[in-house]
């Protein structure tokens, strides 16, 4: 029987957690459209984190038996689309004006929906450099042929990070600039620091530092989701709203 290992600790754990947020964030969503209000920024990040759940599944998988479908759903899922789908949630707090949102969310759809069946059925994976408990990120390179969608991975990852990332610290910076909800501040802080921990992870497998990478994975959700918690239960400023809410609504967080 394999042996328990670390990556595969943190693979099951980012699992559970990953689908417990999403059910979370996708049931208040469902919530607001009955109350016929869209929250377009819950579906995204709705989507991003089932990305999430099916990137560390893959890998709890692949730990056990070699599947090209779990591989390429693992490479999928984990290093194309789901930063830029956690993302994109940002983008429709930020970006209010006209369909500029929608419009990439639009082409993010279509990179996605393109690059699917791209890594699952055109793409050559050898298989024979994989074994049981081997890091995937090891022999990734090894599996896939130079090109093809690995091609994708830093611009939508960079897409993705810049955009969660950066929307969390505007929003923190705001709040503290302006010295309201100090709790959504916070989250927004949380938010930032899980967004660019799975990033900093996946640039210390270029120096073989594997183990690190699915370490910043799972705390990086923790992180992502107690800055959710943190800013859906924002009950700490009773200040009355300016009039000019100094784009107080972009900077809204995963809690609305």
């Amino acid at each position: 029987m394999q042996a328990i290992t670390l990556p595969l600790i943190f693979s099951l754990i980012t699992t559970v957690i990953s689908v417990i947020f999403a059910v979370m964030v996708l049931t208040r969503w469902r919530s607001a459209l009955k109350e016929g209000k869209q929250r377009p920024h819950l579906r995204a990040w709705g989507m991003g984190l089932i990305l999430y759940a099916i990137g560390a599944f893959s890998q709890v998988v692949l730990t056990f038996s070699w599947s090209p479908l779990f591989f390429g759903l693992w490479y999928w899922a984990g290093a194309l689309v789901v930063a830029p789908w956690l993302g994109q949630g940002t983008v429709y707090l930020l970006v209010r004006r006209g369909n500029i949102a929608r419009n990439i969310e639009m082409a993010l759809l279509l990179v996605s929906i393109m690059t699917l069946p791209w890594t699952l059925f055109l793409t050559k994976m050898d298989g024979s450099v994989w074994q049981a408990g081997v890091d995937m990120n090891e022999i990734v390179k090894l599996v896939l042929q130079k090109g093809g969608v690995r091609a994708f991975v830093p611009v939508m990852n960079v897409w993705g990070t810049l955009e969660l990332v950066g929307g969390a610290i505007y929003s923190a910076v705001l709040f503290n600039r302006k010295q309201v909800l100090r709790s959504r501040m916070v989250g927004n802080w949380l938010i930032a620091a899980g967004g660019l921990l799975p990033a900093l992870g996946g640039a210390l497998v270029a120096v073989n530092l594997t183990a690190f990478n699915y370490l910043g994975i799972m705390v990086g959700v923790i992180l992502i989701f107690l800055g959710y918690l943190q800013t859906a239960n924002a009950t700490d400023d009773a200040r009355p709203t300016p009039p000019r809410r100094v784009a107080a609504e972009t900077a809204e967080t995963m809690g609305s």
